[in-house]
């Protein structure tokens, strides 16, 4: 037998012992004011009642003991050391009566006859279950006991208040008085009590069971060891709420779960998000976790508090007066820009969750890849690139491994796997305040100056040596702002969007188009909202963040004259504050310039301008825009192209699109001048003017 299953079996002997001593005390009572003739056989003869009062065999007669394991005792012996019961009553801080109570209510759970004892003691077939009565007269012993007993028995006491037993509503009409409420122990401490976690439906809907990832390396050693002092030690005074601060996706619930799992216990996830829509039902959903977490000593990770503050008052304030419990260990995850939510009446603290490096994330990763031929892998790239967790990292290896035998079972894991397993692991729901575009082009593929691709090779070598920089000691010096921005600026089509995507194909990652459309909002406040949440999710993203025609929303400030001028300056400075935070690449396009705030300039890693194109490099857009499977006839001059219309790449782009679907309607479909003289003329005519 191994020591968990000795454990369990010693805690269930342990419980059977309290249980037959309830049980016997029950059918004294039973023979004290009722005829014996109407014994069945699941009640004890009454002489020898007496007899096992004073020496019990260790369980109830209807649990048939065996008589090599038990254990002659007091009736009236207390809860041994070390086992659940004696946990909870520790915990809950239960005097003996309401242990006894605690201990009554759980007779139904272990045999359904006791529903017709309960009814032949109380006086009608509708008490099925114990009443407050009868505990009162079962474990007082005179009248003056009971009365004092009764606030155990109040709505506010840790039994009913903390969940432990579950009473029919006192204001029935079926009920005569308050003493004929009945009760019964609640299922989740009846299952807890035989070794097992139950949970009901409803409450498993919005919690989940978190796993360790067992990474101490660097300055998560401290930073567990701060964890540890503050959530372990056994406290019965109202513990302090912590406020985990960290960005989504650091690996703060799983940094908590390790350090439970270290001490033996478990870790629970409540996301607020996802409780039931009727305050009641939601409150009961947090009473029965709270519950489970004080008898079992488990650590609660609380996510979405300050949605729940913000759209849920009522609820909000229910949650605060349950955390006001005893021995509780609860962390509130908290994102970085967002304001700390005060509980009422409890004392809170904030703890920074530190960040892995480049360098850290890289070795967790050749960690990883050890079993592999990972001798072409380039993890630091990887590791720059996207976020990975010790717990997420498994998964992402495993995904990649499918994806290596898809492409060619004979051969090993390589850069191309780990990538795309990587990028889809990143990927977060924008919804419709952007667009996800999979780049499919690279630098050889934009046609600009020598100038201009100097300056993006300039930034793709920004993004590659960023965290290495400032880990040199660049990130105190400067403090904060360490993000990589880039304004481009120029006539439309003359490339801006093409460049934003070659950066982010050079990266390996998608392009994270920002909608502004869905994002500016006339409602005052909603507009901030929409860019903190695209702010929020680019954080956990791997991809470019690119916002196009920026100068709708990054407008000059102006005199404040109305609310409407206020709230548009507010929304400037809410986007010059996030852009210095956001840690990744961020892009903006404009045609025009002198339309952005000033304040942004000093804030932008690069400013890029895309030059309308002179005639050499209109040439050669005119060159390489055909597909090799494109014929053109011998009277197309691509020169004299060039030099006659002024058009930029994008221009370019449609005269030949269009120029190819007049071919293809001609019989031998090859391109001539009379279709390209065709689609320039329509083209000039889109942006009015006239081709001569």
């Amino acid at each position: 037998m191994s020591q968990s299953d000795q454990d369990g079996t010693d805690h269930y002997r342990n419980l059977m012992r309290h249980i037959e001593r309830i049980d016997l005390l029950l059918q004294h009572y039973y023979y004290r004011r009722a005829e014996s003739s109407n014994r069945s056989d699941f009640l004890l003869p009454e002489q020898e009642i007496a007899a096992r009062l004073r020496q019990p065999l260790g369980a109830p007669a209807w649990a048939a003991p065996d008589p090599m394991h038990s254990h002659p005792g007091q009736a009236g012996a207390s809860p041994q050391p070390g086992d659940l019961l004696t946990q909870i009553i520790e915990r809950f801080e239960l005097t003996d009566f309401e242990s006894n109570v605690l201990l009554l209510g759980l007779l139904p759970h272990f045999d359904r006859r006791y529903h017709g004892l309960f009814s032949s003691l109380q006086g009608g077939p509708q008490q099925r279950l114990p009443t407050f009565e009868l505990a009162l007269t079962l474990f007082c012993e005179s009248a003056s006991a009971r009365r004092a007993q009764r606030a155990s028995l109040l709505p506010d006491a840790s039994l009913l208040g903390c969940r432990l037993v579950e009473s029919q509503d006192s204001d029935s009409a079926d009920l005569e008085s308050w003493n004929q409420t009945s009760f019964r122990t609640a299922t989740e401490v009846f299952h807890y009590l035989l070794g097992s976690r139950y949970f009901s439906p409803e409450l498993w809907s919005c919690v989940e069971l978190l796993e360790g990832n067992g990474a101490s390396e660097g300055n998560f050693a401290t930073f567990l060891s701060t964890l540890q002092n503050q959530l372990i030690p056994p406290q019965k005074a109202i513990r302090p709420v912590m406020m985990l601060r960290g960005n989504q996706g650091s690996g703060r619930a799983q940094a908590v779960a390790q350090v439970a799992r270290a001490a033996g216990r478990d870790a629970l996830c409540l996301d607020l998000s996802r409780l039931p829509e009727n305050d009641a039902e939601a409150e009961e959903v947090c009473a029965q976790l709270f519950r489970y977490a004080r008898m079992s000593a488990a650590c609660v990770v609380v996510r979405s508090l300050s949605t729940l503050a913000e759209s849920r008052k009522p609820l909000f304030g229910g949650l605060s007066r349950q955390l006001e419990q005893p021995g509780l260990a609860v962390v509130c995850l908290v994102e970085p820009l967002s304001p700390l939510v005060w509980l009422r009446n409890i004392p809170q603290f904030l703890l920074e969750m530190p960040t892995r490096s480049a360098t850290a994330k890289a070795a967790l990763l050749d960690e990883r890849l050890a079993p592999f031929d990972a001798s072409d892998i380039d993890s630091s790239a990887l590791s720059r690139c996207f976020h990975f967790t010790p717990e997420t990292l498994p998964s992402v290896v495993s995904e990649a491994v499918f994806y290596s035998q898809q492409r060619d079972p004979d051969q090993g894991l390589n850069q191309q796997d780990l990538r795309k397993a990587m990028r889809l692991r990143s990927q977060q729901n924008f919804g419709k305040l952007a667009q996800r575009i999979e780049p499919g082009r690279s630098l050889d593929d934009l046609i600009v100056a020598d100038e201009l691709r100097q300056q993006l090779k300039e930034i793709t070598a920004a993004i590659k040596h960023r965290d290495s920089v400032l880990d040199n000691g660049f990130a105190d010096k400067v403090g904060y702002g360490t993000g990589i921005s880039a304004l481009f600026y120029g006539p439309s089509g003359t490339g801006k969007t093409m460049a934003a995507e070659v950066l982010a194909a050079s990266q390996g990652v998608d392009l994270i188009k920002v909608d502004l459309s869905t994002v500016v909002n006339k409602y005052i406040g909603e507009t901030e909202k929409n860019l903190s949440r695209i702010f929020d999710l680019a954080e956990a993203d791997a991809g470019v963040l690119f916002f196009d025609e920026a100068d709708a929303l990054f407008g000059k400030r102006s005199e404040t004259r109305d609310a409407q001028d206020r709230h548009a300056n507010i929304e400037v400075s809410y986007l010059l504050q996030r852009l210095e935070r956001y840690p990744g690449l961020v892009v903006l396009a404009t045609n025009n310039r002198s339309h952005l705030d000033d304040a942004f300039s000093r804030r932008f890693t690069f400013i890029t301008r895309f030059s309308f194109p002179d005639t050499a490099l209109r040439e050669r857009m005119w060159r390489a825009i055909w597909p090799e499977s494109v014929r053109l006839a011998a009277d197309v001059d691509l020169a004299f192209l060039a030099a006659r219309a002024h058009l930029t790449g994008a221009n370019i782009r449609n005269v030949a699109l269009l120029s190819a679907w007049l071919a293809a309607d001609e019989p031998d479909g090859v391109v001539r001048a009379a279709h390209i003289e065709l689609a320039l003329k329509r083209e000039l005519a889109k942006i009015g003017r006239l081709m001569l």
